[in-house]
């Protein structure tokens, strides 16, 4: 009986995880305005927000694009891991061992992915003078703290 309400616990707190980071992905994309979600071009929005030269936004869409590439591999192997996870957990009499051993790896690929964006944010913040450093982590702020508004940084047009 103890071993069940474990696996339920640790499945309860896996699908938890993966919606805040579907959640948190989502509002990371469109943060900064993506098409993807209705808005303004990619970058536009936070390029408007913090009055980047041509200089600075020509640097800053050649370190979006590196980032972009780089953190689709990340995210395939996260994603991959996770069906596994589902597909685990959908059989009879699922392996437990194996579960464990997956979240694991789920939670090291997570930390992983994260390593890249936190990376990134810095690089852009690098670009940006002190000023536009300072609006810049209140946009960041904006989206990664939970007592913040992320509305207060994203594109009008995303606004709810």
């Amino acid at each position: 009986m103890k071993r069940k309400l474990v696996l339920l616990g640790v499945l309860l707190l896996v699908a938890i995880n993966i919606s805040a980071l579907a959640t948190v992905g989502y509002r990371w994309k469109c943060g900064y305005g993506g098409k993807a979600c209705g808005g303004c071009v990619p970058g536009e929005y936070m390029c408007q927000k913090l009055s980047l030269t041509d200089a600075q936004r020509q640097n800053v869409e050649t370190c979006r694009k590196v980032f972009t590439e780089g953190i689709d591999q990340k995210r395939e192997i996260l994603t991959h891991k996770r069906n596994e996870l589902v597909e685990l957990i959908s059989q009879p009499n699922p392996e437990t061992a194996r579960i464990d051993s997956l979240l694991v790896e789920i939670g090291t690929a997570q930390t992983e992915l994260e390593k890249v964006v936190v990376n990134h944010i810095l690089r852009e913040k690098g670009l940006l003078t002190p000023e536009q450093q300072e609006k810049f982590l209140e946009m960041i702020k904006g989206c990664l703290l939970p007592e913040e508004k992320c509305e207060k940084t994203m594109c009008p047009s995303q606004r709810r």
